[in-house]
């Protein structure tokens, strides 16, 4: 139990720094490349020796998921006021209050904030998507659920049009006047597919509920270009998915 409780804690505080792009340890800066890549994470502290662990994100999601009657998470998303947006030399993190929760399982886990990664993390039957957004989620326990939504080069969305209107151009946060609607980010199609994975940065806690939409959302070439040229390659390979089961919900 202690070593669940410390797992969590530390998942928790990455929340904060690590997993949207900075190390939570002095001295243990990542990157996405090179001598600090995905292929040396966990080398570089003790605290990130889970990212060589064997239930890590993303993974490619593909024919082998299993067809399965469990659905995919209950979600009570609102419009809300954004708190930070925040360019951390990673990524563009978007943190909000009171912006809802979702429920898997039984288990709430309220909002925390969403991010980008470009291009995909997860791939589907081995595509790369032009982008991902991730929403985060914390359940009184600890433990996190994200959803990820891909994104696809087509028609303009208003939404990212607001979003790149704040974000800063460098390393900072700002605290604009603004609120999302989450439900925004929401495919029209709620296929999805489900399995327990990691944080897809350090320290890589083995600690979260995926669950991906099949079906993406766009933005505009131009839209994209943008968080392409701040936070180019922006993703972790695909991790072995190993002895887990996948499940494709709706």
């Amino acid at each position: 139990m202690k070593g669940l409780f410390q797992t969590l804690c530390a998942a928790a505080g990455a929340l904060g720094l690590a997993s949207s792009g900075f190390a939570a340890t002095e001295g243990s800066h990542w990157e996405y490349e090179g001598a600090h890549g995905p292929d040396h994470w966990s080398e570089l502290a003790p605290e990130f020796s889970s990212c060589r662990g064997g239930e890590q994100s993303p993974i490619d999601l593909n024919g082998q998921a299993l067809p399965s009657e469990v659905h995919a998470p209950a979600i009570y998303w609102k419009n809300a006021r954004v708190s930070k947006a925040i360019n951390n030399g990673h990524t563009f993190q978007v943190n909000m209050d009171d912006a809802g929760k979702i429920v898997i399982d039984g288990v709430s886990y309220t909002f925390l904030q969403f991010h980008f990664h470009s291009g995909s993390e997860h791939t589907l039957h081995g595509r790369r998507f032009p982008m991902e957004v991730h929403l985060v989620h914390q359940a009184d326990d600890g433990r996190l659920a994200v959803v990820g939504v891909m994104v696809e080069r087509g028609e303009r969305n208003e939404l990212f049009d607001q979003l790149i209107g704040v974000m800063p151009g460098s390393a900072g946060e700002v605290t604009p006047v603004m609120s999302v609607d989450l439900n925004d980010f929401l495919p029209g199609d709620w296929e999805a597919y489900r399995y327990e994975g990691s944080l897809t940065t350090p320290p890589c806690s083995e600690v979260v509920s995926w669950t991906v939409f099949e079906k993406p959302i766009t933005a505009s070439p131009e839209q994209l270009a943008v968080f392409e040229t701040l936070f180019p390659h922006s993703y972790r390979p695909v991790q072995p998915q190993n002895r887990r089961y996948v499940l494709k919900v709706h």
